[in-house]
């Protein structure tokens, strides 16, 4: 994304705001005692900076585009091209992102160009540090100059936004996924009788190391004009779920804060899984809070970005029903090896899901995130699932849960 043109905006500096009032004052002064002298200066070097200031003002064309995902908390670099394309220099101008969302922090002030020349191009680096994970519209940076005394500033701003998504802290967990089954229900049918597995096109990627040249994508490398490989899924392949709660007490939701500890801690660590276990398992779906999504199709990797994406922007849910989806999930378990669970609280909701994947073999973990001194789950619970778990909210949010 480009640009050179936009709104002109001119502002003060704290110099021309005090100039200013000088002038107002000699002014004042000037009808009592004789001032009109340095009433002129005054006003000719006010006169001056506007102009010199206008004729001279940054004609920038800023290229550059956001990184298609961030994590937060962890310091982003945004870097941008900046291209002189007026026929006269630049002078003295900083460059410094428009409008930042609160939740966004800007590190460092903003980059100074001391001169660009008239068709000279320069790359600056722009620090940030998301605090919230989010989808956030972020404004190209505004290149502002205050030539030549430093009285008004003088900037083109542009309206065009992009995208920046921020996903939720997540990290590699220690999970055992050797326990889960090898064969999801309908895949163990299909090989009933049958030697060898049936791979199913999935779609191509880029080539990287240690791809078999017998799976290079010809037409795709074509198309793409790098080097592609086709991807396959076998009948062999883990096929998970996972189901993440939202539902949040109205007291929660009018917190002052605006976060929401034991949903963040959720949030995470639903990412968390999903990235430890994508090596080794097909997420066929996520259920977040009422919203159910389906990755039929989608190759593995495009899967767990897809799943990042919508856990970066899930909302709390007050009283939410899934009695319409409810039935779907229950005729997907029966294709599905591995149920994963992470919930905030313990209902009948999520009681019957879990009954319905017992019921079809499925393999349950459940996990609950107890920002209370203790939680005590009924004993069917541990009967129906393999792996239940209660984990603090600050030990989620710190990475200082152990082995799952």
């Amino acid at each position: 994304m480009s640009r050179a043109d936009g709104r002109l905006r001119i502002g003060l500096t704290d110099a021309g705001k005090t100039v200013l009032r000088g002038t107002v004052f000699v002014a004042l002064a000037a009808l009592i005692v004789p001032a009109f002298g340095v009433l002129s200066a005054l006003i000719s070097v006010v006169l001056m900076a506007l102009l010199v200031g206008y004729i001279l003002r940054p004609r920038i064309r800023v290229s550059g585009n956001l990184p298609e995902r961030v994590v937060a908390g962890r310091t982003t670099q945004l870097r941008y091209e900046l291209k002189n394309v007026a026929r006269v220099p630049a002078y003295n101008f900083s460059v410094r992102p428009d409008a930042l969302p609160e939740s966004i922090e800007q590190l460092a002030g903003g980059h100074v160009v001391s001169r660009l020349g008239p068709g000279e191009t320069i790359e600056v680096t722009v620090e940030i540090r998301p605090k919230r994970r989010g989808h956030y519209r972020i404004r190209q940076p505004v290149c502002r100059s205050g030539f030549p005394f430093n009285l008004f500033t003088f900037a083109a701003a542009s309206d065009d936004e992009e995208i920046l998504t921020v996903l939720p802290v997540f990290s590699r967990l220690q999970i055992h996924t050797g326990r889960m089954s090898r064969h999801g229900s309908t895949g163990a049918a299909r090989l009933v009788g049958v030697a060898g597995v049936f791979p199913e096109y999935a779609g191509s990627r880029p080539f990287v190391a240690g791809d078999s040249p017998r799976t290079i994508d010809a037409r795709a490398w074509a198309r793409l004009s790098v080097p592609a490989t086709k991807e396959y899924h076998h009948d062999s392949d883990n096929h998970t779920a996972l189901v993440l709660d939202t539902e949040v007490s109205d007291v929660a939701l009018r917190a002052d804060s605006g976060e929401i500890r034991e949903l963040e801690a959720a949030v995470s660590l639903c990412a968390s899984v999903a990235f430890t276990i994508n090596n080794d398992c097909l997420i066929d779906m996520l259920l977040a809070g009422p919203d159910l999504h389906l990755f039929d199709g989608w190759p593995r990797a495009v899967r767990l970005d897809k799943i990042h994406d919508i856990l970066a922007g899930v909302e709390p849910h007050e009283g939410y029903c899934l009695e319409e989806t409810s039935p779907m999930l229950a005729d997907r378990f029966y294709e599905i090896s591995e149920v994963v669970f992470v919930l905030m609280n313990w209902d009948k909701t999520y009681w019957q899901l879990l009954d319905k994947a017992h019921q079809v073999g499925c393999h349950s973990t459940v996990f609950v995130i107890d920002g209370s001194d203790g939680m005590n789950l009924d004993r069917d619970i541990a009967n129906r699932a393999q792996n239940v778990r209660l984990l603090s909210p600050d030990d989620v949010l710190t990475g200082r849960i152990g082995r799952l």
